[in-house]
């Protein structure tokens, strides 16, 4: 009995362990018909691979064509003008060009181009003035000629005026390029001018830290990086220097110094020039004339003197501008327009102004630039003066580049 028993238990137990097996068996079939078989089954990723293969294969074929016919259309002459399927010229981006951005406020420094590709930086906070229509009053008359269809061109004389009115010409310096084709090359620096006005550059910008003595109206000698006796020297003439070569120019005041109802600095029409006022404190009064992220501002030195003097005689017909005197003896620092020349007013008239220069008389050490409505005194004059001293017929001249 107890023998029977055991069989019957032995018997049963490999009965459930078989229908485990089986189960097991099936689950494992399951699985693998799944991997082998399903949507992401081997078999399906051995086809798209072998699909993606094809692809390529295809595509590598048909861009080494594309390429065999570009060569060919060199070969035929026709300027390989064929590109890969999906693959276009790329649009050329266009030049920023000074005609969209005239009368329009800048947000920052903008460097545009003129019609002709030359470089003009626009600063922030100031915009171009456009060419003036007729009956504009002559003395606030803004002319770009040089185009002939009223474009500023830097040949003209480009005015940039602030949101109070304030107004600045630009000087470029480098490489000029005209409309004829032909280039002209304007190099900042200190110079002398003969009598038929030709200039002879007597220190390169390249070499400003040294103390290069430039001498002119017989033994007089005159020098800048000098500050002394009460003159004072420019703000930093070497980042002037430096920004106004990166920049392809700078600014020059278009008009002499007025006083505004703030007691700040003006370059604006028809304003009585700003007189009585020592060289120090002109000095002191242009250099605070801003205080932005994008312009500097200071006292003219004789680089932006001289240099805006060689770019006149090159683009007016004023060619012996350096030489040219008052031309109303009867105006007593009216600020009036009784001198205009590529947009700029009354360097050779109208009053003395105070530069950074130094001249080596230590007495009247500070050196006057220009034309004064009752003297002699020429657009290119040099002259000594009392820095601490004040005169009626001594006003200023603020000098802008951008940063």
């Amino acid at each position: 009995m107890k023998k029977k028993e055991l069989k019957n238990s032995n018997r049963g137990i490999t009965l459930v362990a078989l229908v485990v097996t089986i189960v097991v068996l099936l689950i494992l079939a399951g699985i693998t018909i799944v991997y082998v078989f399903g949507e992401n089954g081997i078999f399906k990723l051995a086809q798209d691979a072998k699909d993606k293969t094809d692809q390529a294969k295809n595509d590598e074929q048909e861009y080494l064509n594309n390429i065999g016919n570009t060569i060919n259309e060199y070969i035929d002459g026709n300027g390989g003008t064929t590109n890969p399927p999906d693959q276009p010229n790329p649009p050329k981006p266009e030049e920023p060009t000074i005609v969209g951005i005239v009368d329009k406020i800048q947000t920052e420094n903008k460097i545009v181009e003129d019609k002709n590709g030359n470089k003009i930086t626009v600063p922030g906070g100031f915009k171009i003035v456009p060419n003036s229509p007729e009956g504009t009053e002559e003395g606030a008359k803004v002319e770009y000629t040089y185009n002939g269809d009223g474009t500023p061109a830097v040949q003209d004389g480009i005015v940039i005026e602030d949101e109070e009115g304030n107004q600045f010409v630009w000087i470029p310096v480098g490489e000029i390029k005209n409309k004829d084709g032909s280039t002209t090359t304007i190099t900042l620096g200190r110079y002398t001018f003969a009598s038929n006005g030709t200039p002879t550059l007597q220190q390169n910008a390249d070499n400003y830290t040294q103390t290069v003595t430039v001498t002119c109206q017989g033994e007089t000698q005159y020098q800048e990086l000098i500050s002394n006796s009460g003159n004072t020297a420019a703000k930093n003439l070497g980042d002037f220097v430096t920004k106004t070569k990166a920049n392809g120019g700078y600014y020059l005041g278009r008009y002499e110094a007025s006083k505004g109802t703030d007691n700040k600095v003006k370059s604006q029409c028809d304003k009585v020039a700003w007189v009585d006022i020592t060289q120090p404190n002109a000095a002191t009064n242009a250099r605070n004339m801003y205080s932005s992220n994008y312009v500097e501002s200071d006292l003219i030195n004789s680089y932006s003197w001289d240099t805006a003097i060689v770019f006149i005689q090159k683009y007016s017909e004023n060619s012996n501008y350096a030489n040219k005197k008052s031309v109303n003896s009867s105006r007593l620092n009216t600020g009036k327009a009784g001198d205009k020349v590529c947009n700029i007013h009354d360097m050779a008239s109208n009053c003395f102004e105070c530069s950074t220069e130094h001249h080596t008389y230590t007495g009247n050490p500070c050196v006057r630039r220009g034309g004064h409505y009752s003297s002699s005194g020429t657009t290119s004059y040099r002259d000594s003066h009392n820095a601490t001293g004040a005169s009626t017929n001594i006003s200023f001249r603020p000098l802008l580049y951008t940063k």
